[in-house]
């Protein structure tokens, strides 16, 4: 008898869970839309066959399946879609090279050294500083596009970036 008791619990308890789960999910908004396969075609030509939506008049399909119509290279990189050639990114080591040869006569003067701090947006936030036996002297920080290479000073004064 107590297993019978324990095995209507337990039934009970999973039946409500999947209740309560089902429930849940569909108090989301829900759309009436139909999916459909679609022949792409691009200049009378056809080009693949792509699945897609329609809802509400508008037709909707992936920007894959649309890439894959125009033989172009599809890529996502910092919320920017790409359809076709890629915008041109430098790497960190280029970006130190560029500064580099920006501020070339005070880092020889000043003997100074270069260091990535990290990533603000699309630019390369870099440390310019000299290194002590006993401690660090910070020269400077500067950003490096990492799209256009365009180089800027943070002027803390100001509290802004500047051109260099």
């Amino acid at each position: 008898m107590n297993d019978k008791l324990k095995g209507l619990l337990v039934g009970l308890t999973i039946g409500m869970m999947i209740t309560g789960a089902t429930a849940m999910a569909a108090s989301g908004t829900s759309v009436n839309a139909v999916v459909k396969k679609f022949d792409v075609f691009l200049e009378e030509t056809k080009k693949n066959t792509a699945d897609g939506l329609i809802y509400n008049g508008n037709t909707y399909i992936s920007v894959k399946d649309i890439g894959i119509a125009e033989s172009r290279q599809i890529s996502l990189i910092d919320n920017k879609l790409y359809l076709g050639k890629q915008q041109k990114m430098i790497t960190e080591n280029q970006a130190l090279h560029i500064l580099s040869d920006k501020i070339k006569k005070d880092a020889v003067k000043y003997n100074l050294n270069l260091m990535v701090e990290g990533l603000e947006g699309t630019k390369y936030c870099i440390r310019v500083y000299e290194d002590f036996p006993d401690h660090i002297a910070t020269y400077g920080f500067y950003y490096v596009d990492k799209y256009t290479s365009k180089v800027t000073k943070y002027d803390i004064a100001q509290d802004k970036e500047v051109e260099i």
